[in-house]
């Protein structure tokens, strides 16, 4: 079709009112994203849709493990506190009343402290090379660990711990939007938010083989020592593999390159781009999708901080010796995988259900803290199986990042509504452990009663997000049929790095 141009004046600035496609002037191409140049280079090349999967299948080959791996590491490497503790971290650093509580939350004060500057730092640095290197930094820390002595020393080692890992979770949303296409997205994410699921269970039989280490070193100090090496490995690995971006990853061929950026134009979002628009910027402050996502974040992290630091008091609570309770978080890592791969799967196979598949696993989580709360002490069997299901819920997160990373366009934008959502994370898991207090050890009533509180919460809210996107698309259509054919396609536009309220043809993902 015909490509046209309008003058920029005649754009409102109500937030309900896109700039269509149409009003691309010059000098979007010379701030357009990275990829631009290279799919006018290649202008007219054709491919298959055998080529198209054979490239999606090589990706998966090469991007997939190495970002389960970093998420089963990260997600032990934060929660190896919480599997030192029965092993006499608390007795050795003299840790009393909340002080516990309070180091297991100064992990989030440093990654809460960190997003601001991960924001401004993922979007303009090579995304490769920032997960390899905030991987060895997380090692470090984690490996320096053994020498805390007290409470203020544990705080300072969660803190800068913290503060490492708070880049990851953010580069590994914009790193899958960056290599798949809107329908792939969800069960890529969930695929390797799978590692959290698999981190317990292997964690969990670490655990119970570190717990038998006798030596002049404190058990616990063992935990931190050998997590830390393992990521010091797994760090160079990064460095060695993880690509920067489609445009030059060493392991596609130069056809395979342009497939591998021409699968994502149906997207919109583009690959890369390095340019600060103040624009995006304030676009992003003022998108109530950017501040959904924070608060649904904290929703789903409050009841799960207490999984995640308290777990093993909780099994330990019931009347299981430390071993056993290492042992029985097993199933909840299980039930998390299962989730996590079924939701996956239905929401690659039936597009549009991610907001009805986070309310649909989190629903039994409510089941499942009503029942540790309200069933009694001595029903055992009861009470463990409503703690282990309320591992579903953890599929709502990486459905979120992934809501994000199809919703949200123009690559400044995308990078504030990250930060702004793992502000929520950071958030969410600073608050939670408040609510487990010591004093209500082991059956944490408080705690509970929370858990069950933004478990609804987190069910209910995806079916008003669902109502939302669906009456957004349905703006976005009545504005191109009222144009009467005015907004007609611009050519490369996919590729110009606007956002997704100035692209009149996008569509929201639900």
């Amino acid at each position: 079709m015909d490509e046209k141009k309008i003058d920029s004046k005649q754009v409102s600035a109500e937030p309900e009112v896109v700039r269509e496609s149409l009003e691309i002037i010059e000098a979007a191409h010379e701030h357009a994203d990275e990829a631009l140049g290279f799919v006018e280079k290649h202008e007219g090349f054709t491919f298959t849709p055998e080529q198209d999967k054979a490239v999606q299948r090589k990706i998966d080959r090469h991007i997939m493990p190495l970002m389960f791996v970093s998420y089963v590491f990260q997600y032990m490497d934060k929660s190896v506190m919480a599997q030192s503790l029965i092993y006499g971290l608390q007795e050795d650093l003299h840790l009393v009343g909340q002080q516990y509580s309070w180091c297991g939350s100064a992990f989030y004060f440093g990654y809460l402290a960190f997003q601001p500057f991960a924001g401004r730092l993922l979007n303009k640095v090579p995304l490769g090379r920032f997960v390899s290197i905030t991987a060895f930094a997380w090692a470090i820390i984690l490996f320096c660990t053994p020498g805390a002595m007290n409470f203020s020393g544990l705080f300072a080692c969660r803190f800068f711990l913290g503060a490492a890992e708070g880049g990851i979770s953010p580069a590994y949303v914009l790193i899958t939007g960056m290599w798949y296409k809107k329908d792939e997205i969800p069960q890529r994410m969930t695929f390797w938010f799978t590692g959290n699921g698999v981190a317990i269970i292997i964690q969990a039989l670490l655990s119970y083989g570190i717990g038998h280490i006798k030596t002049s070193v404190a058990t616990w100090r063992w935990f931190f020592i050998i997590f830390g090496i393992l990521g010091l490995a797994w760090a160079l690995v990064l460095f060695l593999f993880m690509p920067d971006s489609p445009l030059t990853a060493k392991f596609l061929t130069d056809d395979e390159k342009i497939i591998a950026v021409e699968r994502l134009r149906a997207n919109r979002t583009g690959v890369a781009n390095k340019e600060f628009k103040k624009n995006q910027f304030i676009e992003g402050l003022t998108d109530p999708l950017v501040y959904y996502s924070f608060f649904y974040a904290i929703s789903c992290v409050v009841p799960n901080s207490g999984v995640s630091f308290f777990g093993t008091l909780i099994i330990k609570g019931m009347g299981f010796n430390n071993f056993i309770s290492s042992v029985l978080l097993m199933p909840f890592g299980a039930a998390e995988c299962i989730a996590l791969i079924s939701s996956g799967y239905i929401t690659r196979k039936w597009p549009n259900m991610r907001c009805i598949m986070q309310a649909f696993w989190c629903a039994p989580a409510v089941l499942g803290a009503a029942l540790v709360y309200y069933l009694p002490a001595g029903n055992t069997a009861g009470r463990l199986a409503g703690f282990c299901i309320t591992g579903f819920s953890n599929t709502a997160l990486p459905l979120q990042f992934s809501l994000v990373s199809s919703n949200i366009a123009g690559h400044t934008k995308r990078s504030v509504s990250n930060a702004v959502m793992f502000l929520g994370y950071a958030t969410g898991f600073i608050i939670g452990p408040q609510f487990f207090l010591q004093s209500e050890s082991p059956r944490y009533p408080t705690g509970f009663k929370t858990m069950m509180i933004t478990f609804a919460i987190s069910c209910i809210a995806p079916l008003c997000l669902w109502g939302y996107l669906t009456l957004l698309n349905r703006r976005k259509e009545a504005r191109l049929v009222e144009s009467g054919g005015e907004n007609v396609y611009a050519r490369n536009e996919e590729f110009l790095d606007l956002t997704d309220r100035e692209q009149i043809h996008f569509r929201y993902s639900k």
